[in-house]
């Protein structure tokens, strides 16, 4: 019996395609369980619902959401609130001690991309960070989602205000 030329090449190849085609499936579906965007990785929240602040102006001061004993002051201390400037935003909370606090922005009317600023920590229950936002040619309403992390818990106040 005579073999044709080339075929065991061609079941090589085609092995080669499978064997590649399962790694890229593998990685395609284990990927996700091994990469956590910075500040996330090896956490298990437990999320509550979300403490929502009354309308806020932060031209007129801090804003704060408050459910019981628990209090979230968000604050700007900038002395322009505008779009495209950098905003220092300032966080207090007092009845729980945040390991970790993070503000997720988005647009309420608009989508206005991914905006996330991570605080830094300046002093017992009090983070900082400084992030400039997009705009809009006319003013916008946002919505600006805090995440405090204790013990593997997510507690989540959110505020919305205008920015021009």
């Amino acid at each position: 019996m005579t073999a044709i030329p080339g075929s065991g090449n061609a079941a090589a190849k085609k092995y080669g395609v499978v064997a590649l085609s399962v790694l890229i499936l593998a990685a395609v579906l284990l990927f996700p369980r091994f990469y956590q965007p910075e500040g996330r990785a090896g956490e298990a929240l437990q999320s509550s619902e979300v403490i929502s602040a009354p309308a806020c102006d932060f031209s007129q001061g801090a804003c704060v959401a408050s459910r019981g004993k628990l209090s979230v002051e968000l604050a700007v201390e900038t002395p322009v609130l505008a779009s495209y400037q950098p905003l220092n935003f300032s966080l207090k909370v007092s009845g729980m001690e945040p390991e970790s606090a993070r503000i997720e922005f988005e647009g309420v009317d608009m989508f206005m991309g991914v905006n996330e600023l991570a605080l830094q920590p300046a002093g017992p229950e009090h983070f900082n960070g400084t992030l400039a936002l997009p705009g809009h040619a006319h003013a916008m309403a946002w919505r600006a989602r805090v995440q405090l992390v204790q013990a593997g818990t997510l507690v989540e106040s959110e505020f919305v205000f205008d920015l021009k």
